[in-house]
């Protein structure tokens, strides 16, 4: 049996009771591996060399970093088929983002010795690869969704309502559709700007969302930078349409009727992302059977993690 390494952020724990997209991709990896026959060991602590002794001990055939800050511990796994993931959401727009400290990050991966590099759409592979780092050791990986656990109701109970599904902060720019009439807020709030009213449903669980995400008619998300969001594939499996920034496109097939991109020379005015929700809004909902089929076809890890498989052990 094949043994696979899964080195998390230790930020939060795995599975996560809410907000946590990388812990919650992690643990369904685990899951979906463990089905196709591996032996998966999760280390999720942000004591480095517990990291290194963990890892080392089960003595995996792979091991994947999926923190960028971990990058470093590489070279003191005795495994060297080693992969890492960035979930970095600005990773697209490293121009846009020198005071983060990002760009030495980024720098730390082209110079690395690090196997593999997996990525979560090809655009982000380019920046890679454009960069220098070795084309023959970049590969694609998109994110999955457990579409078995989502329940799914072909005609939704709350039809005049959409959902933005995200933890509320700067990036997620919540707070510049706050007041848009029938759109509900879910997430842990991180920006004061966001006015929390009757229209915020709290910080709600990952259970809640797997019963009660497929009620609502579309998801709308128009954060100013993301890699791969998962949130997009979790609301396409249960038959909700997609309004989203330029940023969130990544892995969607735009030509799709119920996926509406916001340009960002539009992304302030109000009339005209409030148009375009209800457009998508009433499009939606007479293709719901349609959108949940596009997503199983493209990204429940039944498929997607044969791809993940053939990467990781090639």
């Amino acid at each position: 049996m094949k043994k696979i390494s899964l080195v998390g952020p230790g930020i939060m724990e795995i599975p996560p009771k809410g907000w946590g997209a990388v812990e919650i991709l992690i643990w369904d990896y685990k899951e979906a591996l463990e089905k196709e026959g591996f032996e998966v060991q999760i280390v999720n602590t942000q004591d480095q060399q517990q990291i290194v002794d963990d890892v080392n001990s089960f003595n995996p055939d792979f091991v994947h970093i999926q923190y960028d800050n971990y990058c470093h511990l590489e070279n003191k796994f005795i495994c060297k088929n080693v992969a890492l993931t960035t979930h970095y959401g600005y990773v697209e727009q490293l121009q846009h983002r020198q005071g983060d400290g990002y760009v030495t990050i980024f720098n730390n991966f082209l110079n690395s010795k690090i196997a593999k590099l997996f990525c979560l759409s090809p655009s982000i592979a380019k920046i890679y690869t454009d960069a220098g780092f070795p084309k023959n050791r970049v590969y694609v990986t998109p994110n999955g969704v457990r579409d078995d656990l989502f329940k799914y109701m072909e005609v939704p109970e709350r039809p005049d309502l959409s959902i933005y599904l995200a933890k509320i902060d700067y990036r997620k720019r919540q707070h510049l559709f706050h007041n848009i009439p029938g759109l509900m807020f879910a997430g842990n709030i991180a920006d004061p700007r966001f006015v929390s009213n009757n229209n915020y449903l709290g910080e709600v669980t990952k259970q809640y969302l797997y019963k009660h995400l497929t009620k609502f008619s579309n998801l709308v998300l128009l954060s100013d930078g993301e890699a791969h969001p998962l949130v997009c594939m979790e609301a396409l499996c249960v038959g909700l349409g997609l309004v989203i920034s330029e940023y969130a496109t990544a892995n969607l097939d735009l030509s799709k009727p119920f996926i509406t991109v916001i340009p960002e020379s539009k992304i302030n005015d109000k009339e005209y992302v409030e148009g375009r929700i209800t457009a998508n809004k009433n499009i939606s909902l007479t293709m719901r059977n349609e959108i949940r089929k596009y997503a199983i076809e493209n990204f429940a890890y039944s498929n997607i993690v044969k791809n993940y498989i053939n990467c990781a052990i090639k």
